[in-house]
């Protein structure tokens, strides 16, 4: 559920905070005044395309923030994404720059819009005027049955089957191609394998090789450095190992005398042995080390062998040992291709015999939840003066797997009675459509995980009596989901449980939009008042509107319910402004 808005530096919005409830909230004012905006601005913490024609002319950046009560299911999707939990609220925030660059953050920490998107996906289900229009897609009414019917775990289960059956075609394709290309591939495959196992490089091969050409190749240079060396260490009298040796001596005779020179004279000895072995392993070293020229070249050339090799394979030595590797399987599978192909049959028959068991249970499923589904929005209708209206689902199971399952789904609706339903595109007009809009609403509320409906005019199209059904179920909707509304309908703005009134007007010599919570009485009776008469309320009007709102509770046989729900932590607009 939604707790709270604020939109700074919007079109023609400079700042609005307002806090929702649950049940029914109405937004109503004149074309223009910026109800819309508001839409939008949900819109963009939902993840939806930022323009950047959207900030208020003169700011640099606009602002939208947004507090949702924490679900469970919002709770784990926190998790799985790695973001802080506050508690029993989420703070959502949107910035949009004049330079196209924005960023998005979550409990105060910046993340991806694709983030965002993830995360509020299926918070709020914002229902345009023209949403009608997605009702003439019918590969959309697959989608809507399936959700009507809960039917995920079905439609999981085919999924998995179908992925498998996927997977065995693919395979198989991968072996596809006439015999002359099978045979083209199999002996470049031999090709290049004869000439990696020509030179049978071992792992590590090109470093040791390189190691050892260039101590071959200098080879001369370090027997000098090494002669040299060992004759520092013990050539002659000065050498380390005469001078460590006399300073030796001389302490040890002094420890005689002072105990406490031992330890000196035992660093010195242990330095005296290492040096003698330094000198003993030079000496060998310097007495193998040989210039071999032959050996040299024959280094050289193997080295860059297997550098030519690395080149034309693209890789490291590591990467043409793994490529061997795998051209050994790819040679291997195509020469046993037509057994590989006999297997993979056969197990692509096994895997679309499950798949199609699985597919004909869904559409088993989507054949039984069709017609309840029928009767359900059949009854909406009704209620919406379409009382003799014609609506189904036709669920039509064909003979080829798809990612869906089999079948084809589609509704089909008429109006008028003696005539035949046809597809939904054909028949509707605009508010029959809106209509059916609002009906397939009420009978997927129970379905739809989604808390919180936004309803931006998709009550348009209609008028006179139909406008005070069309009010009595957006209200009984509400008694399940909170429900947004924008309108211009007095009869649907008289079912509200919370009334705001949003207005421009001029701050300085700028336009600006506000909204203005509406009390129960005299300030809500004035707004519909307005509606019901235009820009001069007239006395007859007020009359209209009282009655309006008294025929509303009497219909519902309650009273109107308080505007908002206490929050925690000082609550949405508290949460709102500490964000700021």
């Amino acid at each position: 559920m939604l707790l709270g808005l604020r939109i700074s530096n919007v079109a023609v919005i400079e700042e609005v905070e307002v806090a929702f409830g649950a049940g029914l909230t109405v937004l109503t004012g004149e074309t223009g005044a910026g109800k819309s905006i508001l839409v939008d601005a949900l819109g963009l913490l939902l993840g939806s395309r930022a323009d950047a024609d959207v900030i208020r002319a003169g700011c640099d950046e606009a602002a939208v923030e947004g507090v949702f009560a924490c679900s469970p299911a919002l709770a784990a999707r926190l998790e799985e994404l790695g973001l802080p939990a506050l508690g029993e609220e989420v703070l959502v925030r949107r910035v949009l720059g004049r330079n196209g660059r924005g960023k998005a953050y979550v409990n105060g920490s910046l993340v991806t819009v694709g983030v965002l998107s993830r995360l509020t996906r299926g918070l709020v289900d914002i229902a345009g005027q023209h949403e009608h229009v997605s009702l003439f897609d019918s590969s959309l009414h697959r989608t809507l049955l399936d959700r009507y019917g809960e039917l995920g775990e079905a439609l999981a289960t085919y999924g998995q089957h179908y992925a498998r059956v996927r997977e065995v075609e693919e395979r198989m394709e991968s072996l596809g191609g006439d015999e002359a290309r099978v045979r083209e591939r199999a002996e470049f495959l031999r090709f290049q394998l004869e000439e990696i196992n020509r030179l049978a490089p071992e792992p590590g091969e090109d470093v040791k090789l390189d190691v050892e050409r260039r101590r071959l190749g200098s080879a001369e240079k370090l027997k000098r450095q090494a002669s040299e060396a060992e004759l520092l260490i013990a050539g002659d009298e000065s050498s380390v190992l005469e001078t460590v040796g006399r300073a030796l001596g001389l302490l040890n005779d002094a420890a005689r005398c002072d105990a406490t020179l031992a330890p000196i004279v035992q660093s010195l000895g242990s330095a005296v042995a290492e040096i003698e072995e330094s000198q003993r392993r030079l000496n060998r070293y310097t007495e193998g080390l040989e210039s071999d020229p032959s050996r040299l070249a024959e280094v050289e050339e193997r080295l860059d062998a297997i550098k030519r090799l690395c080149r034309k394979h693209g890789t490291a030595l590591d990467g043409v040992l793994k490529k061997r590797g795998e051209l050994e399987v790819e040679l291997s599978t195509l020469e046993n291709r037509k057994e590989i192909l006999e297997g993979l049959a056969k197990e692509r028959q096994v895997a679309q015999a499950r798949a199609r068991e699985s597919a004909t249970g869904l559409s088993r499923a989507r054949a039984a939840c069709a017609g309840e589904f029928s009767l359900q929005v059949r009854e909406g209708l009704a209620g919406l003066a379409l009382g003799k209206a014609a609506f189904e689902v036709r669920v039509t199971p064909g003979e080829t797997l798809r990612p869906e399952g089999i079948d084809e789904v589609e509704f089909f609706f008429s109006a008028n009675p003696g005539e035949p339903p046809r597809p939904l595109a054909k028949v509707a007009s605009g508010g029959e459509a809106s209509r059916l809009l609002l009906a397939l609403k009420r009978a997927l509320a129970d379905s739809d995980g989604c808390g919180c409906y936004v309803l931006d005019e998709a009550d348009s199209g209609v008028s006179g009596a139909i406008a005070d059904v069309v009010g009595r179920m957006i209200k009984e909707v509400s008694g399940h989901r909170q429900v947004l509304c924008i309108t211009h309908l007095p009869q649907v703005a008289a079912y509200a449980d919370a009334h705001l009134l949003i207005r421009k007007g001029l701050k300085g010599e700028r336009t600006v939009s506000e909204v203005v919570p509406l009390a129960a009485g005299a300030e809500r009776t004035q707004e519909l008042a307005r509606m019901l008469s235009g820009v001069e309320v007239t006395r007859e009007a007020l009359g209209a509107a009282e009655a309006l709102v008294r025929s509303a509770n009497r219909a519902l046989g309650s009273t109107p319910r308080p505007r908002r729900v206490s929050t925690p932590g000082g609550g949405a607009r508290g949460r709102l402004r500490r964000s700021a």
